[in-house]
């Protein structure tokens, strides 16, 4: 539905840019169109221009052509700055039509639609403020070695990433903005998810147009089972989403990476010098990503796992968690930006960069709580 609407809009946007082709031959004029009459005068004949005063006008029909043109070339190669110029086109658009009513309205009436998309368009480009920092701090964190007998690729990341020891997490608050698609359009937005380290969730996520909250989800994952609210209706019961979040809830612990050595229910197995299993609880039972290391540098170039998305059990997609950049917190090396990816989808539905990071501070309220 979201690409049939964005094929419309481009459609629309193309042909409105042609018809103006139609008013510069009209107006300059090269040829008598019948639907736009030639003359000297606008505004409903209150306004004489003269015949040269029709030819700039009839040229700026042509500069808004260029415009619309332009603007779906630009859009279709997939750089910024078509909405930019499409506000340009569709505001000089708007004047020519308006000097001349009687026969242009409806494409006076096509800029205001026109002008209405892209206030939407630019105001999903505005940025949030960020949220303000959690109301605990970080004490001394307690250093444990890492151990011996990992996978060589897995040794050699922790080395890279804290050095001969890590720490004991056991809870984290992380708070950043997100870049969200929900139904095809990507929102700007922000989020705080708080972790009680392998057991517990709980995520809170704003998408924002112009910087202010239009949808707030609140999602939990809180003794093995899954909740999810959204404005349009709420999520819980479901064996699939349960088994879902439980890989969120692992999947996200690359934020706290030494957990993954120092909750004795999670191994590492070897794969080959740049691949390892990570084994994670699922109940009693268990689930595994494959994780990727970067030859170069050391660090985890991508985990990935297979998910439910949907209610259905039995229906599993590869979920990829993909670090764009490391950042280093308290002393340890986590990814930011990172992404997350629906093998189905091909692009990230979300990418997560953080702002503030939090360990081991009670959590235990705040985990059951709504909102900020």
């Amino acid at each position: 539905m979201t690409r049939i609407l964005i094929g419309a809009v481009t459609f629309v946007v193309l042909a409105h840019g042609l018809i103006h082709l139609l008013g510069f031959v009209a107006y300059w004029p090269l040829a008598e169109l019948k639907e736009l009459p030639y003359k000297t005068t606008l505004f409903g004949g209150r306004w004489e221009v003269g015949r040269a005063g029709m030819r700039l006008y009839s040229a700026l029909w042509l500069l808004a052509a260029f415009g619309f043109v332009l603007t779906v070339g630009g859009w279709l190669a997939g750089h910024d700055w078509p909405p930019v110029l499409m506000l340009g086109a569709a505001l000089l658009s708007l004047l020519l039509t308006l000097a001349d009513w009687s026969v242009a309205w409806r494409g006076a009436v096509i800029n205001l639609v026109v002008l209405a998309v892209l206030v939407v368009v630019l105001g999903l480009r505005v940025k949030p403020a960020h949220f303000s920092a959690y109301a605990q701090q970080t004490p001394p964190l307690e250093q444990v070695p890492v151990p011996e007998g990992l996978p060589e690729p897995v040794a050699r990341f922790y080395q890279t990433i804290s050095g001969e020891t890590v720490p004991v997490i056991n809870s984290a608050v992380i708070t950043g903005t997100v870049r969200l698609r929900l139904q095809g359009i990507t929102f700007n937005g922000r989020f705080r998810f708080t972790h009680q380290a392998g057991q517990d969730y709980r995520h809170y996520i704003e998408a924002t147009i112009f910087g202010q909250p239009v949808m707030k989800v609140n999602e939990w994952y809180l003794d093995g089972k899954g909740r999810l609210e959204l404005p349009f209706g709420t999520t819980e019961n479901e064996p699939a989403v349960d088994r879902a979040a439980n890989l969120g809830l692992w999947g996200e612990s690359i934020w706290f990476p030494s957990l993954y050595l120092t909750d004795p229910r999670v191994r590492w197995e070897a794969v080959d010098a740049q691949t390892a299993y990570l084994i994670v609880p699922f109940g009693e039972s268990q689930e595994r990503f494959t994780v990727t290391f970067d030859p170069q540098t050391g660090l985890i170039a991508q985990m990935e796992a297979m998910r439910p998305k949907g209610t259905d059990p039995d229906k599993l997609t590869r979920w990829i968690l993909k670090p764009e950049g490391w950042r280093r917190f308290h002393g340890m090396l986590i990814p930011s930006p990172a992404a997350a990816i629906w093998e189905d989808e091909g692009t990230p539905w979300a990418v997560f960069t953080l702002e503030d990071v939090v360990y081991n501070v009670d959590v235990r309220e705040y985990l059951r709580a709504r909102g900020l």
